[in-house]
């Protein structure tokens, strides 16, 4: 009733586009490029020539799978643009909507969803976590469950737009931890907006294995070619 409320005073404009009419118009919906095989079966990649793996294995110790719904271009580039710095959190129901359809056609099995912390500062400078808000997206389409426990940030990391990749990795780790009981093998899938290199991802996963966690998927609405 709330939504419809200021959807009345607020009228949707595409996050796409910035078109009035819906948070996600139909022609953006047409533009979303979705990831094309050949993919990396462990992180989702897309590769030039099909191949197992794109080399993921040496990086990637504690995911055990990594999948991305669209690439990271277009009207989504636009899209979680202001989904994440501009405050627009309803763009979490179009953009989860995708998520799920590729999670329908990958058959990826994950009983769990948990979404990558934001640092507290981080997040009440923000208002919000934008993985959290697809991340609870999926739980109400796909019928998944919430965690024992929680997944939190234990140290400030800066942001990592425009970091190389040994300096992504070397950002992110430790800085996860778990708080709640051990998870005795449960499958979890961890959720974030965009991935580039899967560093964020593993690092949570890490923790989530410390913990005693099963498999870890790892999935994101957006990939990002290198």
């Amino acid at each position: 009733m709330f939504a419809g409320l200021v959807d009345l005073v607020l009228p949707p404009r595409c996050g796409g586009c910035h078109l009035p009419g819906s948070w996600l118009c139909d022609i953006c919906r047409r533009r979303i490029r979705r990831l094309e095989e050949p993919l990396c079966r462990r992180c989702g990649a897309e590769l030039d020539s099909p191949r197992a793996t794109c080399g993921c294995k040496g990086r990637l110790h504690a995911l055990a799978r990594l999948r991305s719904a669209v690439a990271y271009e277009g009207p989504v580039e636009s899209a979680v643009h202001r989904f994440k710095y501009q405050g627009w959190r309803r763009l979490a129901v179009p953009l989860g909507q995708l998520i799920a359809e590729r999670l329908v056609v990958e058959g990826l099995a994950a009983s769990t969803v948990v979404a990558v912390p934001l640092h507290p500062d981080r997040q009440r400078q923000r208002g919000f976590n934008q993985a959290d808000l697809l991340a609870r997206e999926l739980k109400r389409l796909l019928d998944l469950r919430e965690p024992p426990g929680r997944l939190v940030r234990i140290r400030a990391t800066q942001p990592q737009v425009g970091n190389d990749r040994l300096h992504r990795w070397q950002n992110v780790r430790d800085a996860f931890a778990w708080r709640g009981p051990a998870l005795e093998g449960r499958s979890l899938m961890v959720v974030d907006d965009v991935a580039t290199t899967g560093a964020t991802l593993e690092a949570c996963a890490a923790a989530l294995k410390l913990a005693g966690a099963g498999p870890v998927i790892g999935v994101t609405l957006a990939r990002v070619r290198l």
